[in-house]
């Protein structure tokens, strides 16, 4: 047992529980599928900690805030998403993948949206705490949108977009393309604009403990440079192929 792995069974943290807790959204497929603890960001994290004897892992599904509460409060070890990082006592890890986040709109509706001003009347609906994973421009410009609603289940923002509830949705790309080919399976659909306008956000892991948290990044480069992380994203992105109701 190398010594940071020492330091942690000695901590009190992994005293109370003899598994490292992850706590996951369970709305976010293809980075996380509640039905079989799998996803792409899933199997990253979970490879990682493999990697370094980590095997004792359980996985708790929950809102990103809910998250965020049990992280702070000590009673997890590892949130996938922390809107509020910089809090004293959380430790970030290196970054895992990119997330892009993307304004959605029905094709039909032809709208020319290339920068957060062009949602200027529109209606949005986002995901959970988007304005602080956004650039601030964004927070700026809801002021003179027409609505602005947030959701914890991202599949209800494709069922929103495809009634024509609202003008537009906004959410990682590959989230949304996982849902639409799902929502497809029993619904009609109708072709939608993909509008880039948002730079891509890297996603670390986050930590209440700086020993656990450097191992996760040693088992991160580790897999990276074994070629283990190469083939778990390729293996799984195959499986949410570019959709041809979509135009970029």
């Amino acid at each position: 047992m190398s010594t940071k792995l020492q330091a942690l069974a000695q901590s009190s943290s992994v005293q109370k529980s003899d598994s490292i807790i992850i706590a996951v959204s369970p709305y976010v497929a293809p980075y996380v599928i509640q039905k079989n603890d799998s996803g792409i960001q899933l199997e990253i994290i979970k490879a990682s900690f493999k990697n370094q004897g980590i095997n004792n892992i359980s996985i708790e599904y929950m809102s990103n805030k809910r998250a965020e509460y049990q992280l702070n409060n000590g009673a997890i070890d590892v949130a996938m998403n922390h809107s509020n990082f910089y809090l004293p006592g959380i430790y970030v890890s290196k970054r895992i993948l990119n997330y892009q986040n993307v304004v959605i709109s029905l094709l039909k509706n032809n709208y020319t949206i290339n920068s957060v001003y062009d949602l200027s009347e529109k209606s949005i609906l986002a995901f959970q705490h988007a304005p602080a994973y956004l650039p601030h421009s964004f927070k700026l410009a809801l002021y003179k949108v027409s609505s602005y609603e947030e959701v914890i289940n991202q599949r209800a923002q494709v069922d929103h977009l495809m009634k024509g509830w609202v003008d537009t949705i906004i959410l990682d790309k590959r989230i949304f393309l996982y849902y639409l080919n799902e929502y497809r399976q029993t619904n009609e659909t109708s072709h939608v604009a993909i509008h880039s306008i948002f730079p891509e956000a890297p996603r670390p892991a986050y930590f209440n403990s700086k020993v656990l948290q450097e191992i996760f990044d040693e088992g991160l480069t580790n897999i990276i440079e074994n070629g283990q992380y190469h083939s778990i994203l390729i293996n799984l992105e195959a499986q949410y192929a570019q959709n041809p109701e979509v135009s970029n």
